[in-house]
């Protein structure tokens, strides 16, 4: 069994990206969300792949808008600097 760390930047990330969903009707960018937060896009791209497995977004190729939200995560019962077992 693995462990993934729910650390505060990712929940930074899925904030920026609920927000940005409201305001565009659309996700941001890997380099949007690295500029708004500070991040290389690199960065941005391992925390990602980290929230992917935590089942907080899902992973697609629309438009280059790589990644989005799953439905539940407004109700997240993850708490930040917390490990999950997969």
């Amino acid at each position: 069994m693995a462990k993934i760390f729910y650390s505060p930047r990712i929940k930074q990330i899925i904030d920026f990206m609920s927000a940005y969903y409201d305001e565009h009707d659309c996700f941001p960018k890997l380099d949007e969300i690295g500029k708004a937060l500070n991040l290389t896009k690199q960065r941005v791209g391992i925390l990602l792949k980290n929230a992917e497995k935590l089942k907080l977004i899902k992973s697609d190729n629309v438009f280059m808008r790589k990644y989005m939200l799953t439905k539940h995560i407004k109700n997240s019962k993850l708490k930040v600097n917390n490990y999950y077992e997969l």
